[in-house]
């Protein structure tokens, strides 16, 4: 849609809701907090290789039996490798705040920390410890 005034931009694009981009440039911002947090959780992470790309956000409805119940909320994941070892996987969820739609960097959940070893000749994903 092109008008040909300078607030085109104004009717065109959503101001209220932070783009992909924006998301992003706000984590890395505050990239070292972030590593400080997981550090915190797990003493023998001492460094995380954050993959900015595979940022993404996802709203749930909460359900009982498939009837919805309770306030829909939004969670932000990323995922990255951590203490250089690329055969890791670590994933991070956050909590949106509604009111700024940026994520809530002091409430988080570390869904995945694991490392793909071999065992008795097959591979398999593990819990690291």
């Amino acid at each position: 849609m092109k008008l040909g005034t300078p607030f085109d931009i104004f009717l065109t694009k959503d101001f209220t809701k932070p783009t992909k981009t924006e998301q992003i440039d706000y984590l890395k911002e505050h990239e070292e907090e972030m590593t400080n947090f997981v550090k915190k959780q797990n003493s023998k992470v001492t460094s995380v290789q954050w993959d900015w790309d595979s940022l993404e956000i996802q709203e749930f409805q909460p359900n009982a039996g498939g009837i919805p119940t309770g306030e829909k909320y939004t969670i932000l994941t990323i995922k990255g490798k951590f203490n250089k070892i690329d055969t890791s996987t670590i994933m991070v969820e956050y909590p949106i705040y509604k009111h700024t739609l940026y994520p809530n960097l002091k409430r988080f959940d570390i869904v995945d920390l694991s490392v793909l070893k071999e065992i008795d000749g097959s591979k398999g994903w593990v819990d690291y410890e």
